[in-house]
C-alpha cells in the first residue's frame, strides 16, 4: 500500500489552522479559554503555526471531569489551542483513512452515526436469525500507543505529521487515549480498522457492524458465531493487545431483540430503552435551563436538541416525538 507524504505544509497553513479554530469553537463557544484565543485570533494562530513549523509545539495538560451517564467515565479536556491542532491533524488524516474504512463502521464519520447504524442492524436482523454482540474491555484506556502509531505509519510517511501524532498520543498516560479529544475519537476508529477487515475479508462474515468498540456479527447459526467470537478474541489480543469484555459478549436470536446503541432492535420494530429515554428527556430539560440562563446560545441549543431527537427517532417513537415537541412529555 502506497504511503502518503507531503501533508505537513497543508496541516500548518494559516487557513487550515483558522478553519480548525472555527471548528473547535463550535464545541465550546462560551469557554473562557476559547474566548481568550479568539480575542487575539490572528497572533494566536501565527504563534501556533510557528511552533508547529519549528517543531517546538508541545501539547499541554488536560483538565478532567467525570460523567455518570450512561456509565462513569473520566473526560479529558484539552486546552483550546491544542483542540485547534487536533482538528487540523484529523482534517488531513481523515480523507486518507476514510478510503480504507469499511462501509459498516459508523462512529464519528461523516454520513454515518447511530441512526444509520441502528437501521443497518435491523436490516441484517431481517436476513439472519442469529447475532453475536461484544465490546472491548476498557477500550480507550487500553489502546497501545506503539500499535496505534504503527497503524498510522502504515499509511502516512510524512515524518513531521508522524511526530505530531506521537506527541498527541503520548501526552498523558503511558497507555490509552483520553476520552474527550477529537483526535482520540478518530484514532480509536483507526485502531479497530484491522479487526473490521479481519472479520469481513479474512473470516468472510459480510454482515458485520461496528460503532466504536460495540461490535455485532450476524449469521444463520450459533455455532459459526461461537467460532468467530474465539477468532475475534484471539485477533485483538495478538494484533491489538486488547481484551474482550466477556460479560458483555452474547449470542442470541433476532426474536429476542438486539440491544445496540440505546435501542432494542427487532426485525420489525425498534424500541428505545427506558433508561436511554429517561436520560434523553433529562438532557433536554438541562438544555432548556441552560438556554434560559444564557449558558448556551440558540445555535448550540438547536444542534443539541436535534441530536437528541434524531436518537429518539431512531426507534418507532412517532407518538412520543410528537408529545415531546408539544412539551407534553414529563
Amino acid at each position: 500500500m502506497r504511503r502518503i507524504g507531503g501533508l505537513f505544509p497543508s496541516l500548518v497553513s494559516f487557513e487550515t489552522l483558522r478553519r480548525s479554530a472555527l471548528l473547535a469553537m463550535r464545541g465550546s463557544p462560551h469557554s473562557a479559554d476559547a474566548m481568550r484565543f479568539f480575542y487575539r485570533l490572528e497572533p494566536e494562530l501565527l504563534r501556533l503555526q510557528a511552533e508547529l513549523e519549528s517543531g517546538d509545539y508541545r501539547p499541554g495538560g488536560y483538565r478532567y471531569f467525570t460523567i455518570h451517564e450512561p456509565k462513569e467515565r473520566r473526560i479529558a479536556v484539552a486546552s483550546f489551542r491544542d483542540r485547534v491542532v487536533h482538528h487540523a491533524l484529523v482534517g488531513v488524516l481523515e480523507p486518507i483513512f476514510e478510503r480504507s474504512f469499511i462501509f459498516d463502521s459508523y462512529a464519528t464519520r461523516k454520513g454515518k452515526g447511530t441512526h444509520r447504524a441502528v437501521a443497518r442492524a435491523q436490516r441484517y436482523l431481517r436476513g439472519k436469525r442469529w447475532y453475536l454482540k461484544c465490546d472491548i474491555k476498557g477500550y480507550f484506556a487500553s489502546i497501545d500507543h506503539e500499535v496505534l502509531l504503527d497503524l498510522v505509519a502504515r499509511k502516512i510517511k510524512d515524518p513531521h505529521v508522524l511526530d505530531l501524532v506521537a506527541r498527541i498520543v503520548r501526552n498523558g498516560e503511558p497507555r490509552g487515549l483520553p476520552i474527550g479529544n477529537y483526535s482520540s475519537q478518530f484514532l480509536a476508529n483507526v485502531y479497530l480498522d484491522p479487526l473490521d477487515h479481519h472479520v469481513k475479508d479474512m473470516l468472510g462474515f459480510r454482515r458485520y457492524i461496528r460503532y466504536m468498540d460495540d461490535i455485532v456479527v450476524f449469521a444463520d447459526d450459533s455455532r459459526s458465531l461461537k467460532r468467530v467470537l474465539a477468532q475475534i478474541e484471539s485477533f485483538i489480543e495478538r494484533a491489538l493487545r486488547l481484551r474482550l469484555k466477556r460479560s458483555a459478549c452474547m449470542i442470541n436470536t433476532s426474536a429476542h431483540g438486539l440491544g445496540f446503541l440505546g435501542m432494542r432492535i427487532f426485525p420489525s420494530v425498534v424500541r428505545i430503552r427506558r433508561e436511554n429515554l429517561a436520560r434523553s428527556l433529562s438532557r433536554m430539560k438541562r438544555l432548556d435551563a441552560d438556554l434560559a440562563a444564557r449558558k448556551i446560545d440558540e445555535e448550540a441549543y438547536q444542534r443539541s436538541v436535534s441530536s437528541i431527537c434524531a436518537h429518539i427517532a431512531s426507534g418507532d417513537t412517532h407518538r412520543l416525538m410528537q408529545s415531546i415537541l408539544r412539551g407534553e412529555s414529563s
